[in-house]
Order: C-alpha cells, then structure tokens, then sequence
C-alpha cells in the first residue's frame, strides 16, 4: 500500500475524530475545539480514498463482479457487524446511551447498511452504505469490460451523472436522496486521481502547491462557511480536500525514504484508521464522563483526554482483533481456492 494513501487514511480518521470531540465538548459546556467546523471533511477525503483504491487494488488484477463483492464484504462487514452488535447490547441495557443526540434507531437497517433517514447503531456506518453503492457501480463496470480506460470513464461518468442529476431535482425520499447523492462526486474524484497518477508523473513541487492551496481553501472555508455556499456541500468542502490528497500521492517517493518515527506513527495510524473509525464512538463518551468527573473538562485538556484514548483505542483494535481476524478470514478463502486481496 502507498505510504501517501496510509498517512491519509490516518489524516481522515483523525479529522473525524476531532470532529465528534467537538461534538462532545459542545454538550459538555467546553470551549476547546469551537472553533474546528471542518472536521467532517475526514469523510470526504476517505471517499476519495476509496474512489482511487478500488482502481489502485484491481488495475492489473483479473476480477469478477462477485470475487470484487465479496472481498469487500470480507474486509469490510465482519469487523462492523461485531461492533453493531456490541452497541446493540448497549442499546438494549441502555438505550439513552446510543445515539444520545436524538433520533429513532433501525437494528435491520444498521446491520445492513440500508439508506434511511432512522440512525444506525453505529452511527458511522452511513457512510459504508455509500462505500458499498460505490463498490456495486465499479463492479458492475469490472463486469462490463476488461478495458481499464473504459471501465475508469465509465465509472466517473456514471457518478459524476447520478450525482448531478441529484443536484437538478429535489428529491425528499431517503432512497432517492441516497441513489443521487453529491458525495458521489468524491469517489469520482478518487478514480480519476488514480487515472493520472497511472498515467503522470506528478512533480513535488507540484504535489506541494496543490496541498498549500487545498489547505487554505479549506481553512478559509472554516472560517467563513459560506465560502462556495451554491456548490454542493460534497464539492465545497470535496476540492479542496482532493487538492491535498492528489498533492500527497507526487510525494510518495519522498515518503518512501523516510525512516522517522513521526512517519512510522502517521503510518500506523493510517493502517488502524477503519478500527479507530468504527471504535472511536465507544471510547469518546465514558472518557468524557470520567474527565467530567474528575473536573479535567478544561479546554484542550479535555480535546486531548479525549483523543489519546480514541487513538490506543483503534490501534489496540487493529492489532489484536481487525488484523487477526483479516488474516484468518484469508486463510478460510484461499484454503477454499479463493484467492485475491484488496485493501
């Protein structure tokens, strides 16, 4: 896997995780991380992962509609499913404790990823209904040809489309609002950044400008939320975050020389960064109560007892469960004659 693309992963669980800490910090009357509004942007940018990962892991690799599916499912629902049914115990023992914001829950919908406007158990799994409508359309285009060029122009022009035509009409069934979404946009972006990034070679320099600029449009857009307001919000905040990601990719050969432990830990997190995704929710809200408690809730003191915990937490989760169990599921498939890996 790219350096590049771990270190982001890491970056976008990060920003997710901020974001929910802001949350917290909010209900517990802490005025630390106020002032972050785009932390929610670590979704756009794991969107975006996605878009080129998918062609990354399969563009020189013979796969089937049903091979592409089900490694998917492999990597992705059994590690989910085991954190849906712990929130569920929780739910049942302690209803108020799960999605305590407010809101109806959906058990048949959150353990199968099906659009709808009720909550998850695990609230973040949302965007995984996304991830997985993606995988159906790039599978559907694996299907349809061999031709790399094709397939890829395919697949934007198919995402690119519904998502536009979501913007040209106004739908108010969950259904139709999920088929169309904007945030289709950003696998797009992924894929056609995968597209140059086969094709070009990006400079540093060049990979350095695009992030300088990704980042000050998305600090300017914190700061003043209005910023590109008539785009959609999957673009408005979506651009900025693929300048830095299509910027990040011209310095993997830089990165591959690095041997540092700043580089080690942004790659670690990169690797645990679905586990922290998926665990994160579980640890924020007993921490927050025990630092109440214990009178820590003071601004930026409270941020960091926070994420220190959230951070161990999903590298624990990575090392001794998501790991193990990645690894045995691919001893069961390919000792059934089921090769393949994407990750």
């Amino acid at each position: 896997m790219l350096l590049s693309i771990q270190l982001l992963r890491g970056l976008a669980a990060l920003l997710v995780v901020l974001h929910h800490i802001a949350f917290k910090e909010k209900v517990y009357g802490v005025n630390g991380l106020e002032w972050l509004h785009i932390g929610a942007s670590g979704v756009d940018l794991f969107f975006i992962i996605s878009g080129f990962i998918m062609c990354y892991a399969t563009h020189n690799k013979e796969m089937s509609f049903s091979k592409f599916i089900f490694l998917r499912f492999e990597r992705i629902i059994p590690l989910y499913w085991l954190f849906t049914t712990l929130a569920l115990f929780v739910f049942i023992m302690y209803p108020h404790l799960v999605n305590s914001s407010g809101g109806h829950t959906s058990v048949i919908n959150s353990y199968f990823l099906i659009p709808t406007s009720d909550k998850y158990l695990v609230q973040n799994g949302w965007t995984l209904s996304y991830e997985f409508y993606y995988y159906i359309i790039f599978s559907f285009f694996i299907f349809l040809t061999k031709n790399r060029f094709v397939r890829y122009l395919g697949i934007v022009l198919t995402l690119f489309g519904l998502a536009t035509i979501g913007q040209l009409f106004v739908a108010h069934n969950t259904l139709i609002k999920f088929i169309f979404s904007d945030w289709l946009y950003e696998f797009a972006m992924g894929v056609v950044s995968f597209y140059l990034f086969a094709k070009y070679k990006l400079e540093k320099k060049t990979g350095l400008i695009l992030i300088c600029v990704g980042v000050v449009l998305l600090g300017y857009k914190n700061n003043h939320m209005y910023l590109l307001s008539s785009m959609p919000g999957a673009l408005s905040v979506g651009l900025p975050m693929w300048l830095i990601f299509h910027g990040f990719l011209a310095l993997e050969e830089w990165l591959g020389k690095g041997n540092n432990i700043y580089l080690k830990v942004g790659v670690l997190l990169g690797y645990s960064s679905y586990s922290l995704y998926l665990v994160h929710p579980f640890i924020l809200s007993p921490v927050a109560m025990i630092l109440k408690k214990i009178h820590l809730n003071i601004p930026y003191v409270f941020s960091v007892g926070l994420l220190v915990p959230a951070i161990i937490s999903g590298a624990i989760v990575y090392l001794y469960i998501e790991k193990p169990m990645v690894n045995y599921l691919k001893l069961i498939r390919v000792g059934r004659g089921f090769n393949g890996k994407i990750s």
